[in-house]
């Protein structure tokens, strides 16, 4: 692992920067193809969805200071750490619905299917941006045995208090698998979409529920607890946002059923796919 990939002068380059230009480059290509299919312009809804990922990291790192603020920058190398994390996911994404639904109507983009792309483009960002967090060192696993356990060197010991010199999951890894597994569900349910709204309460719901059960192998205390220890800040969240996902899709689909809309069917970009096997 190498959470430093390079120095500009006396300027320390993060790994997880160069994975977070090819997230950018991943996230563009999957805003294109499926403003597309949406029937919308690309060029207007990149530019409205990367503004939006980009109001999410500033969520993200807002959320890390939040909850681990103190332990950060009593630590001397505290720019160091802000420079060699990603932040808390789930900032991000309590961020960027928010935002997006305002900015979204702003520019004239639809908001629910903004949303729908949105959710698509959370699964590519996590999927991809994680391997940024394996060479960097942070959100790390409980030990384990299992002949893919990690240990991480010194000098993410150094740039991350309280990451143990032993074996661990890589939990990481297993996130952004997690992700993509994600990704390619909705992937195949947008081919399946009946109203809009419904890919993005789909991936809040999967998210939730997988993340909720990988916080059972993260051992990284930082990232906070509630209720004496009960449940990590996560596993808080996940909980709320399943609960959310699952009435707003009851909503959507009620107003669907309700307005006698006939349901939403890919553009030819994607309709000749049905039939491939």
């Amino acid at each position: 692992m190498h959470p430093l990939l390079f120095k500009i002068g006396s300027f320390p380059v993060p790994t997880y920067g160069a994975f977070a230009v090819l997230a950018l480059i991943c996230i563009i290509l999957v805003i294109r193809r499926y403003a597309r299919i949406e029937g919308r312009d690309p060029s207007q809804t990149t530019d409205a969805i990367v503004l939006t990922v980009a109001v999410a990291f500033l969520g993200a790192r807002a959320m890390e200071v939040a909850i681990n603020g103190r332990t950060i920058f009593s630590n001397p190398d505290w720019p160091r750490i802000l420079l060699s994390t990603t932040g808390v996911f789930y900032g991000a994404l309590l961020t960027a619905i928010p935002f997006g639904i305002w900015y979204f109507r702003r520019v004239g983009l639809p908001m629910l299917q903004g949303l729908d792309i949105l959710g698509l483009v959370a699964a590519t960002a996590d999927g991809v941006g994680r391997w940024g967090c394996f060479f960097s060192g942070c959100c790390w696993g409980t030990p384990t045995d299992l002949p893919w356990a990690v240990t991480f060197p010194p000098i993410a010991r150094r740039i991350h208090a309280g990451l143990p010199d032993v074996p661990l999951h890589p939990t990481q890894i297993y996130l952004s698998l997690n992700s993509l597994a994600i990704l390619g569900l909705l992937m195949l349910a947008y081919r399946r979409k009946r109203f809009h709204g419904q890919i993005l309460c789909l991936y809040v719901l999967l998210y939730a529920v997988t993340r909720f059960l990988l916080e059972q192998v993260r051992g990284d205390a930082e990232r906070g607890f509630l209720f004496g220890g009960l449940l990590s800040t996560s596993q808080f969240l996940a909980i709320v946002t399943a609960a959310l996902a699952v009435l707003a899709w009851v909503a959507l689909d009620r107003r669907h059923r309700r307005a006698h809309e006939p349901d939403w069917s890919p553009t030819a970009a994607l309709a000749p796919s049905r039939g491939r096997r």
